[in-house]
């Protein structure tokens, strides 16, 4: 494993560990035409927020895994207009 690898599994650990303190479920799948991945997450049972201002899913599609989970992030992050989840 390079070092840049070692630092891409880091940052996706890192964001699964944010996602999964806010209770929030990720779904991740390649895309297998165009070679990218898509990412979906949900809010999980244990969600710590209001229902009622936030949005019950996202999606965002990447070249990589980890760039499908950011947009995904960024995208419901933006439908709420608030930090949902802070991924830094």
């Amino acid at each position: 494993m390079t070092s840049s690898d070692e630092r891409v599994a880091v940052e996706m650990g890192r964001a699964l560990l944010a996602l999964h303190r806010a209770g929030i479920q990720v779904r991740l799948a390649p895309v297998a035409l165009s070679g990218r991945a898509s990412a979906r997450i949900v809010a999980g049972p244990s969600a710590r927020r209001n229902r009622a201002a936030c949005p019950r899913s996202a999606s965002g599609v990447g070249d990589s895994p980890l760039a499908a989970l950011y947009a995904a992030v960024e995208r419901m992050n933006e439908r709420a207009g608030t930090i949902v989840v802070q991924l830094d």
